[in-house]
């Protein structure tokens, strides 16, 4: 009895752990792929809930990463700072360092599969400054 108590007390601990992982490895393929400017590579990281590779028009392009890679330069560093609960979905979010812009808050959810489900460049919310100060005071 106290082992199956003591499994059920873990549980949500190992699932936490596995989603930041798979989260964390999603974000290190956008960096590679956005860095070296293949928006067509981040375009196929989201799953068939969108079926990017499919649609007329794409969310991500080599054109449209370029753009973003000048304006905002290269993705030097992420960190996960925490889940923002205000969003109905579980939000994953970072704090991205740009080369040109400095810090920003990148945001994202996956798919069952472990595909990009939504994904926000830059993105802010109620609940992500709440959880950046969090970050910032933790430091």
């Amino acid at each position: 009895m106290k082992q199956l108590a003591f499994l059920i007390f873990l549980l949500p601990i190992a699932v936490a752990g596995q989603s930041t992982t798979s989260y964390d490895q999603v974000m290190e393929k956008f960096q590679k792929f956005y860095n070296a400017g293949h928006g067509d590579s981040i375009n196929a990281m989201f799953g068939h809930e969108w079926d990017q590779m499919k649609s007329s028009t794409t969310l991500w392009t080599n054109k449209s990463n370029d753009d973003l890679l000048k304006e905002f330069g290269f993705l030097k560093s992420y960190k996960f700072i925490g889940i923002d609960t205000s969003d109905p979905n579980r939000v994953y979010v970072f704090e991205t360092r740009f080369s040109k812009k400095g810090a920003k808050t990148t945001s994202l959810t996956l798919d069952s599969d472990n595909n990009l489900s939504t994904f926000r460049f830059i993105t802010i919310s109620d609940g992500i400054t709440k959880l950046l100060k969090k970050s910032r005071r933790s430091r």
